[in-house]
């Protein structure tokens, strides 16, 4: 009885609720959008990419860090950092936090006479990217045909910046052998016998490292639309 009487309302309203609707013509609608009426409305949105990080494999957490309050100058003071990567935790074995690539499937002969796939590994990478909201909305916009358009519109905000966070690769370095991208070998001593410097002292092997920490500001929006359409009726955009 219930689903008989709720299918009889859904026939009822749009009886009553047609009757409030004005039906327009080709000529007027281009007029309409032909002003540059924008569509309101949209959908806020935020995004995060987190690697190797805390923040990644503890999804109670659903902040990037903890602040308490800002600095004079409006820099955060963060009380505790989720965006880091613990040997034990984050990384159980370093060597499975790489990005390896062997260009052109390149082969060198090695001293011994056997011939070793090279490798360029990027070590320990990792990082958080994190944007609190932007606005995915549509809009009209004069094309180059003179024609009214419609495109999907992105909406960024000044004080909503993209938050990177030890975004990077601790070495690179080049490696041999046909799994040679787990080698783990580390700088314990120079060729020469001379002792490595503290600061590389048990690091992995490489010739360089990156990281980035801040933040980017963005205000503005992005369009996105077909450069083919002509935006008459007859065009599929």
């Amino acid at each position: 009885m219930k689903l008989k009487m709720l299918f009889a309302a859904v026939l009822i309203v749009p009886s009553w609720a047609y009757a409030a609707l004005e039906s327009l013509n080709n000529e007027e609608m281009v007029a309409i959008s032909g002003k540059g009426t924008e569509i309101l409305g949209g959908a806020d949105l935020s995004w995060t990419l987190s690697l190797n990080h805390q923040y990644a494999s503890d999804l109670s957490k659903k902040e990037i860090s903890l602040i308490n309050g800002f600095e004079a100058n409006g820099i955060a003071k963060v009380t505790q950092a989720y965006y880091r990567m613990t040997n034990n935790l984050e990384c159980p074995l370093l060597e499975l936090c790489r990005l390896a690539i062997s260009p052109n499937n390149h082969t060198e002969k090695q001293p011994d006479g056997s011939i070793a796939k090279k490798w360029l590994v990027f070590k320990q990478i990792q990082g958080t990217l994190q944007i609190d909201q932007f606005t995915l909305s549509g809009t009209t916009f004069i094309n180059q045909y003179n024609n009214p358009q419609s495109a999907m519109r992105l909406t960024f905000y000044d004080d909503k910046p993209l938050k990177i966070r030890n975004l990077g690769f601790k070495s690179l370095s080049i490696e041999a052998g046909d799994e040679g991208y787990f080698n783990t070998t580390k700088y314990e001593t120079y060729a020469t016998g001379r002792n490595v410097p503290q600061f590389d002292q048990g690091q992995e092997k490489g010739f360089m490292g990156l990281n980035i920490h801040g933040n980017m500001h963005m205000n503005g929006n992005i369009k996105i639309f077909s450069v083919n359409c002509t935006g008459d009726g007859a065009s599929r955009c």
